[in-house]
């Protein structure tokens, strides 16, 4: 299986390299998700089974004052992706985010979407893109770097949360599953502030903001079946 990743200088992409020397991971300048024509290039140079599309913009506070960057990276790349895969038969596994989750978890992968912000809208615009590929896997996570890089954090939030480390062989391992459709990738439900304190022990803690989802976490049910997961505790490496 030939496997080309978009996104491989980013946080994840860099843990997901480490773990198999195989992959290929063209630069942006060989590899523009904005521009179709670099696409196509670059599949038709590597002649991938499967793009593990992880290139996106992921900084929320941008996304709200700059909403263009959302459409022209998560919408536009993606759909540029897309129509590549659908043309050369390419199965397409894209990293959406468990924003778009509303109301009490454990989130399933059936449930109705919706998001706050402008970041949730265009994961999901990617989201749409995906789907009409024949063979997809949307992948539905939250990452964090390591440790947790924050003084504080807010309070009473609820997830599914991994550091990098642990959710890159999850997603590779997925990437390699033939599993289809969507797909929740995760840990334990745990709060925020207890995910925080598994790499920064004096975290101080602020209020929610009203736009922060409540309870992002997840029901990991298809992700242990497929990946032959019994405990998700045993995925913490911290």
């Amino acid at each position: 299986m030939k496997i080309l990743i978009t996104g491989g200088s980013g946080l994840l992409g860099q843990e997901v390299l480490k773990l198999d020397s195989s992959l290929i991971a063209p630069s942006h300048q060989e590899l523009d998700i904005a521009d179709y024509n670099s696409v196509r290039a670059a599949c038709e140079k590597y002649q991938p089974d499967v793009i593990l599309h992880l290139a996106a913009a992921t900084k929320p506070p941008e996304h709200n004052e700059h909403p263009e960057k959302g459409i022209l990276t998560n919408i536009i790349g993606t759909a540029n992706i897309a129509r590549v895969c659908i043309e050369s038969k390419i199965k397409l596994v894209y990293t959406s985010t468990d924003y778009i989750y509303v109301g009490p978890g454990l989130h399933q992968e059936t449930e109705a979407v919706s998001s706050p912000y402008n970041f949730g809208w265009s994961k999901l615009g990617g989201e749409c893109a995906v789907q009409v590929v024949p063979n997809h896997l949307i992948l539905r996570l939250s990452f964090g770097p390591v440790p947790f890089p924050w003084e504080k954090v807010y309070q009473d939030q609820w997830c599914s949360k991994l550091y990098v480390d642990e959710m890159a062989p999850l997603v590779l391992a997925a990437a390699k599953s033939e599993a289809q459709g969507v797909m929740n990738i995760g840990g334990p439900r745990i709060t925020l502030e207890d995910y925080a304190k598994r790499t920064r022990a004096n975290i101080q803690t602020t209020p929610k903001p009203d736009w922060v989802p409540a309870d992002t976490s997840l029901d990991l049910t298809k992700m242990k079946s497929t990946l032959a997961i019994t405990d998700e505790y045993s995925l913490y490496k911290h």
